[in-house]
C-alpha cells in the first residue's frame, strides 16, 4: 500500500483490474485521501467525521473530472423545433426522464401563463400537450419538485390578486389537480411567491419567499415547511442551530439529505433591495439543524440566481450582482465537502446575463431557459458536462 500511495489516479485503477489483492489495496479509502490531499484538496475533519464513511474515490473522481480543462463547454444558443416557449420569467423546469416540463411564468406583472411544454431533450423538440384534470392557473413565481412520479407544486400568484396553494401534476398521464386544503393534514403554509423549494425523498420543503399578511401589508418570510407526500401533511419542523434570515429571491437545492440555501434579499416597493445576501445556509434533513458553514473564494451573485447540483457540486449561474445593480453572467461552484467558491473555466461563449431563469440537468447537460434582462428574455443555453466519474476505469 505504501507502494501504491505513489502512483496516480489512473496507474491506480490500472493496478486495481489486474488481481483481487491489488483491487482491494488500491480501492481503500485511505489511499484516495492521499491522492486528494496531493492535489491539494484537503477535506476538513468535520466533514469526514459526520459522515459514516466519506467516499474519497468518490470525491476524487468528481473533482477531477469538474477541474479538468474543457470539461464544461458552453453550446451555441439552441433553436429548437416544435411549440417554442415564448419570452418568458420565474417559470419552473423540471426534469422527467428524458423531458424538461416547464410550467407557468410571466411576461409582464399581468401578462402570466398557463401553459405546460414538455422538451424533448433526444429530438430537441418542444410540445404543448393537452392537460386534464383541474385548469391550470395563469401564475408565476412559483416552486415545482419531482416527489416520485408526480411534480408537486406550490404557491404563485397571477397578477391580479390570486394566490394559490398546492397543486400536483402527473407527467405520464397529464392531470393536473389542484389539491384542496381541507384534505390536507397539518399545519398548513400561507401561500407565498418568490420562495425556493426541494425535495429529499418524499418529502418537499419550502422556505422564506414573500406575500401580505392578514392586514395585507407586505412581509418577507423566514419560515420552513415540510409536506410529508405519503400522508399529504404538512408541519412546521422544529430545527436548531443558525436559521437563515427573512429572504426571497433565494434558491434551495438537495445534495444528498442536505439542503443548501444561497443567496437572496430582501425587497420592499418603496427601498428596492433593502437586503441582498450571498451567503450560504445548510439544513441537514435528517437532524433538522441549520448551519452557516465558512467559506472561502469569491462569489459575487446574489438575487434570483439560476442553481443546479452535479454530485456534491452546487452551481450558481446569473442573478442580480450582490455589488452592483445589473443582473450578471457569471458562474460560480461550491464544493460543500471544501466549502470553497472557484469559477469554473467554461470554454465557449457565456450566455446572456439574466436572473428568474432555470436551469435543468438532463444527463452530461445543463439547459438554462427564459429568465429577465431589463424585460422577460427567450434564452435557452446549453452547456455540457463531461464529468464522467473517474471511478468508471477502477472497475
Amino acid at each position: 500500500m505504501h507502494a501504491l500511495s505513489f502512483l496516480s489516479a489512473e496507474d491506480m485503477c490500472a493496478v486495481s483490474r489486474t488481481s483481487k489483492d491489488l483491487r482491494r489495496f488500491s480501492t481503500e479509502n485511505m489511499m484516495w485521501r492521499k491522492l486528494c490531499k496531493r492535489q491539494g484538496w484537503v477535506v476538513p475533519r468535520s466533514v469526514v467525521a459526520e459522515s459514516d464513511c466519506f467516499d474519497f474515490q468518490k470525491y476524487y473522481s468528481e473533482k477531477a473530472s469538474l477541474s479538468k480543462p474543457g470539461s464544461m463547454k458552453w453550446s451555441e444558443p439552441v433553436k429548437a423545433q416544435g411549440t417554442v416557449p415564448s419570452k418568458r420569467f420565474k417559470h419552473t423546469a423540471t426534469v422527467v426522464g428524458k423531458h424538461m416540463i416547464l410550467i407557468g411564468g410571466q411576461e409582464t406583472d399581468t401578462k402570466r401563463f398557463s401553459d405546460i411544454l414538455y422538451y424533448d431533450t433526444e429530438t430537441n423538440t418542444f410540445s404543448q400537450p393537452s392537460i386534464k384534470g383541474d385548469k391550470v392557473p395563469a401564475f408565476s413565481r412559483h416552486t415545482s419538485c419531482l416527489v416520485g412520479n408526480k411534480i408537486v407544486i406550490f404557491g404563485g400568484f397571477d397578477g391580479f390578486g390570486t394566490n394559490y396553494h398546492l397543486a400536483l401534476f402527473d407527467p405520464y398521464t397529464r392531470i393536473w389537480t389542484q389539491v384542496p386544503q381541507s384534505t390536507l393534514n397539518g399545519t398548513l403554509p400561507p401561500s407565498r411567491t418568490n420562495h425556493a423549494a426541494a425535495a429529499v425523498g418524499s418529502k418537499m420543503f419550502i422556505f422564506g419567499g414573500n406575500n401580505n399578511n392578514e392586514h395585507g401589508n407586505y412581509q418577507v418570510l423566514d419560515d420552513l415547511y415540510m409536506l410529508d407526500t405519503t400522508t399529504m401533511t404538512w408541519s412546521r419542523p422544529q430545527t436548531t442551530g443558525d436559521r437563515p434570515s427573512s429572504r426571497s429571491g433565494h434558491t434551495l437545492t438537495a445534495i444528498g439529505s442536505k439542503l443548501y440555501l444561497f443567496g437572496g434579499g430582501v425587497w420592499n416597493e418603496d427601498e428596492g433591495w433593502v437586503h441582498k445576501y450571498n451567503d450560504i445556509h445548510v439544513l441537514d434533513t435528517e437532524t433538522m439543524h441549520w448551519s452557516k458553514p465558512a467559506t472561502t473564494g469569491t462569489v459575487e451573485t446574489s438575487t434570483f440566481p439560476i442553481s443546479w447540483a452535479v454530485g456534491r457540486y452546487l452551481f450558481v449561474f446569473g442573478g442580480g450582482s450582490k455589488p452592483q445593480h445589473c443582473v450578471t453572467n457569471d458562474m460560480y461552484v461550491l464544493d460543500t465537502a471544501t466549502m470553497q467558491w472557484s469559477t469554473p473555466d467554461a470554454k465557449g461563449d457565456k450566455p446572456q446575463p439574466r436572473d428568474m431563469g432555470t436551469a435543468a440537468l438532463v444527463g452530461n447537460n445543463v439547459l438554462l431557459m427564459g429568465g429577465y434582462a431589463g424585460g422577460a428574455v427567450d434564452y435557452f443555453d446549453r452547456m455540457s458536462i463531461d464529468a464522467s466519474p473517474l471511478r468508471n476505469l477502477c472497475r
